[in-house]
């Protein structure tokens, strides 16, 4: 299971790399919103909703959910029901960040940049390990 949350995890952050990389080669179409107005602030309002509603969702939910639901189920489901959440939450950042890079792209604003930035730094609290695991499962290991 942490292996497949790692490997959505690298995903996760290949998507944004790409994303500049076809930017910075003028692959996406750099700039052509830029001077319409009304493109730009529909941009930058869908970004900051985007932003502002599911990184705190994503953050959030999970932790509703793992008390609610997934504490009372047995190990084997308990653990699927935490892979499925934990690569939803990476898909709802990965939203965030995706839209609010490709916004920039097509309106250089600096405002979808930020909200692109927060998504990231809001990932860095996702990050999947074998210790993050044992901790939200509970699960103990006992060296006698």
């Amino acid at each position: 299971m942490n292996s497949l949350l790692s490997k959505c995890y690298i995903v996760f952050w290949l998507l944004p790399i790409l994303i500049v990389i076809l930017g910075e080669c003028n692959w996406i179409p750099t700039g052509n919103n830029a001077a319409d107005v009304r493109a730009t602030y529909y941009y930058e309002v869908v970004g900051i909703l985007l932003t502002a509603a599911l990184v705190p969702v994503s953050l959030k939910l999970f932790h509703w959910t793992m008390v609610k639901k997934i504490d009372t189920l047995s190990f084997p489901e308990a653990l699927r029901k935490y892979g499925i959440i934990s690569i939803l939450r990476i898909g709802l950042l990965a939203l965030v960040v995706v839209f609010n890079f490709l916004a920039y792209y097509l309106a250089l604003s600096t405002t979808c940049i930020l909200c692109s930035c927060i998504g990231l730094v809001a990932s860095l609290f996702c990050i999947p390990s074998d210790r993050r695991l044992r901790e939200e499962l509970h699960i103990t290991t006992d060296t006698k």
